[in-house]
């Protein structure tokens, strides 16, 4: 027996439908579509159907709607199709084919499905129940169009479906979905607690309601929301990967990290064995780092920024050694990769000035633009004790757009090439620059240790009265490993005083 269809103006028990698998549920329950009014036609589709066998044709709705309850879509499509062949007025197994057309990601038909439904549905009298099924048909067609990338015909079929049921809980989450895609997060977050009022009590809609509040910046409410999500729905990958997001805000990198293993065991995607990396890096747990890198590295040869980050995490780590092998290899199989050299460089310029500055050399010709590369050849330089070739180097560096600490670090090479050349003169006013810039950063140590230095440029080109100056303030703030140079001032301070009492050295000005 079919349901809800009018023949002969009787009035036809209804049938409760099941729910369909997959994505959503989209089977009607209109358990009392009752139609007093007969079809605006004089005649229905059934009696122009010489064909037209409608017991038969209930028969194998019936068994459709059993292999659809099962699982079976194929089957369940092919029986549809078997009824509606016999009466093609059963606007039921339309949308049942509908459905199960949309199940099987067969959106092209499922949507010319759901087409002739609301055409069908057009033939009935108005009421009350035909407004509740046209409602169920526009969500249907409305999530059909979404999964087809139709956005503004999806939008209009949800937003029709809620003038026909203002309190459709599906097509308030359909929408919400639209929302989202289009990054209207304040009208998904509304659209979501109407669906919410309306009764959706799913895990998707608690997942998309927390979804939106995060991107919102809502963090507390996104907490809940997810957390309600995962209660519903412990494996939902959305929900575990926004709450880590969440928990990250919140500075609870324990608990993000909690998350994404629970996520690794739904899909263990390189992107999140990543994050996850990242967030023990960034919490200096440099072994649970190095594990996850290792292992998105070794299942992705191609993987430049994990196989990056792995080296980076052995230098932050202390393991030198590992990380110039892990550069060296990763400069390899990308010779061109100006960043991976002046990495290499970095890590080699101390002990091996001689290969940084062939690295840092060909990172510049590569890059040429990026003012660090010179700047590493010239600290390179100044490590292989060639100070006029840095000062070549370093000096036209200044004139570019630097970021302060490239400005830092190019001043602080100027000065040791100076100084190391007996230019004291230009070498002081290296160091002043220098102090200028660690007060205002509050580097206390390095302070002392350039005043040191200041000092020692005034004494050596006789300028006493500062050079007393400066030592005196290096004495007053001297690191305790400092103490060499502390003997040494100490040692010069008396006969420094002696020379300016005799009024020796350079004369300023009163």
């Amino acid at each position: 027996m079919i349901f809800g269809v009018p023949q002969r103006k009787e009035v036809i028990p209804v049938r409760v439908l099941l729910k369909s698998i997959l994505m959503v549920a989209c089977l009607i329950s209109c358990a009392s579509f009752v139609l007093a009014q007969s079809r605006t036609r004089a005649q229905t589709p059934a009696a122009n159907n010489q064909e037209a066998n409608p017991q038969k044709a209930a028969a194998l709705f019936d068994a459709g709607q059993e292999a659809h309850a099962a699982g079976k879509l194929e089957e369940a499509v092919k029986l549809y199709t078997q009824a509606l062949a016999l009466d093609s007025s059963i606007w039921q197994a339309e949308f049942q084919r509908a459905s199960a057309y949309y199940s099987l990601n067969r959106f092209v038909e499922a949507g010319d499905a759901i087409n002739k439904v609301l055409e069908q549905l057009k033939e009935f009298a108005d009421s009350p129940d035909l407004k509740q099924i046209s409602a169920k048909a526009q969500t249907l067609r409305g999530e059909i169009a979404f999964a087809r990338n139709q956005s503004a015909e999806a939008e209009a079929a949800f937003r029709r479906a809620l003038e026909l049921d203002p309190n459709h809980k599906r097509a308030h989450s359909g929408l919400a979905q639209i929302f989202i895609a289009n990054n209207k997060v304040a009208e998904a977050i509304t659209t979501a607690k109407a669906a919410i009022a309306a009764g959706d009590d799913s895990a998707l809609i608690y997942a998309l309601l927390g979804h939106a509040q995060s991107r919102n910046k809502q963090n507390e409410e996104a907490l809940a929301n997810l957390t309600e999500a995962l209660k519903r729905e412990p494996n939902n990958a959305q929900a575990l990967r926004d709450r880590a997001d969440v928990f990250l805000a919140r500075n609870d990198a324990t608990r993000a990290a909690a998350d994404l293993q629970a996520l690794l065991a739904i899909e263990k995607s390189p992107a999140t064995m990543l994050r996850l990396a990242h967030i023990y890096r960034a919490a200096r747990q440099y072994e649970e780092a190095l594990k996850w890198y290792q292992q998105v590295a070794d299942a992705d040869l191609a993987n430049q920024e994990a196989r990056t980050a792995l080296a980076e995490v052995l230098i932050e780590s202390g393991k030198s050694e590992n990380a110039v092998a892990q550069l060296e290899a990763l400069i390899k199989a990308e010779p061109n990769r100006a960043d991976l050299r002046s990495q290499l460089a970095t890590l080699l310029v101390v002990n091996q000035p001689e290969k940084a500055l062939e690295q840092y050399q060909a990172a510049a010709k590569l890059a040429p633009t990026n003012p660090n590369h010179q700047i590493g050849v010239g600290s390179a330089l100044v490590k292989m004790k060639r100070f006029d070739e840095a000062l070549t180097v370093l000096k036209p560096v200044l004139a570019q757009s630097l970021k302060e600490e490239q400005t830092y670090t190019a001043h602080a090479n100027i000065a040791t090439a100076f100084f190391e050349l007996k230019d004291y003169p230009n070498a002081a006013r290296e160091y002043i620059w220098m102090l200028d810039y660690l007060g205002k950063k509050g580097e206390q140590k390095k302070f002392a240790v350039t005043t040191y230095l200041l000092g020692v440029c005034f004494d050596k080109f006789g300028d006493y009265e500062q050079a007393l100056k400066a030592y005196q303030q290096f004495l007053a703030l001297a690191p305790a490993e400092q103490q060499l140079e502390v003997e040494k001032v100490k040692l010069r301070l008396p006969s420094l005083q002696r020379q300016i009492a005799a009024g020796q050295g350079i004369k300023r000005k009163k």
